[in-house]
């Protein structure tokens, strides 16, 4: 009979305890060391949105193999973010979490179960996994939503904070403060062995060669490119650096340098892209399609030298692509973005970044105060 740490009671009170008393050990199952001597570790990783986020866990990928080289990982996300990671060398099984016909996966036995959604439906399959050992967000015997301490440095700056311990306006404040990147919270919380890597992605050589036949059709073979991915959906409309602004922007580096400047972004983007290249006004000035797959998105990024984006899914692309990238940040956290070295972030001066705000009544507003002249010269300092 397969038993499993959250379903028994004295399981579930040594676990609560864990999390009110910072015990990992207790909170998350046995010490991670053992795994090393299990001849095959099964890992459930549940990540499931954003797809910028998606794409940055797989930098915990090579620390999970190196914790233990014979790891069977099964990776449960949405539909559209299997792209993302379907292709990694260390993901054995990648799962779409609404697939009711193959789910299998659901009633397998794991060995750690790695949660990293504060969704309740999430976190609610986290713990009904069964399974030995337990990290991250799950919803207890009570219908509580919590997390494990192990990944209290995590959690513990997003809604799952308990109004005891200060609740959302404290998790806001811990996560204005915070100076630890995404890898280095979770390579420290999971205990993984260093070095911390950087995200992959794995692109098919027909998403490449497409991406080459547009570059190509546009008239831009030979120049060095640079993505402009200025847009960052409607969620979040104070990530977006301005129409005018980045048509300025794009109309110097196409003058001045001789770049050929593709403006790139989501459906969302569509009509925005296509006023600011007809503001440009440069034949080496174009809007790339804004209805593609996640991979040929990706495959464009990729035939560009430079990325110049928003906080956004395509930030996390560049990276993953090793290209250089300028990335600016207004509401968001600069501090957990880790460029490893290629490019440089610009961050407004403003003392209310970090806020975290759909709306603000701030003006000028935070993407206000990043000028035209700050981007360009990063732009020059890396090609």
């Amino acid at each position: 009979m397969v038993s499993s740490t959250i379903r028994s009671k004295d399981g579930r009170e040594r676990r609560e305890k864990g999390v009110e008393a910072g015990d990992a050990a207790a909170a998350g199952g046995e010490n991670p060391q053992r795994f090393r001597r299990l001849e095959k570790m099964r890992v459930a990783l549940i990540k499931v949105g954003s797809l910028g986020d998606v794409l940055r866990t797989t930098a915990l990928l090579p620390g999970l193999k190196r914790l233990h080289p014979s790891l069977e990982l099964t990776w449960i996300t949405a539909r559209e973010a299997l792209p993302l990671i379907s292709g990694h060398p260390d993901v054995s099984e990648a799962v779409d979490l609404s697939d009711l016909y193959t789910n299998s996966w659901r009633h397998r036995y794991y060995d750690w179960v790695v949660s990293l959604d504060d969704d309740r439906d999430l976190c609610r399959l986290a713990a009904d996994l069964p399974h030995n050992r337990l990290s991250g967000g799950y919803e207890d015997q009570n219908g509580c939503v919590r997390y494990t301490s192990d990944l209290e440095c995590w959690f513990g700056m997003g809604r799952l904070r308990s109004d005891q311990d200060g609740g959302l306006r404290r998790a806001n404040q811990l996560k204005r403060e915070n100076s630890l990147a995404y890898g280095e919270i979770f390579y420290a919380g999971l205990a993984l062995p260093p070095p911390i890597e950087q995200p992959s992605l794995y692109i098919p050589a027909c998403e490449e060669e497409w991406a080459h036949q547009w570059v190509r059709g546009r008239g831009l073979l030979g120049k060095p490119l640079v993505a402009l991915n200025t847009g960052a959906g409607p969620r979040w409309r104070f990530k977006s650096w301005g129409e005018k602004q980045t048509a300025q922007l794009a109309r110097r580096l196409a003058e001045e340098l001789h770049l050929g400047i593709i403006i790139t972004g989501g459906p969302a983007e569509a009509s925005r892209n296509t006023r600011i290249a007809c503001a440009a006004s440069s034949p080496d000035v174009v809007a790339a399609p804004t209805e593609l797959s996640l991979l040929s998105f990706a495959s464009l990024v990729g035939q560009c030298s430079m990325l110049v984006t928003s906080d956004s899914l395509a930030l996390h692309i560049g990276i993953a692509l090793q290209r250089p990238v300028i990335a600016f940040f207004g509401p968001t956290s600069d501090a957990e973005i880790d460029l490893f070295g290629l490019g440089e972030k610009i961050v407004t001066p403003l003392t209310c970044r970090r806020c975290y705000v759909a709306d603000c009544d701030v003006r000028p507003h935070c993407m206000e105060s990043i000028s035209v002249n700050e981007l360009y010269n990063a732009v020059r300092r890396w090609l």
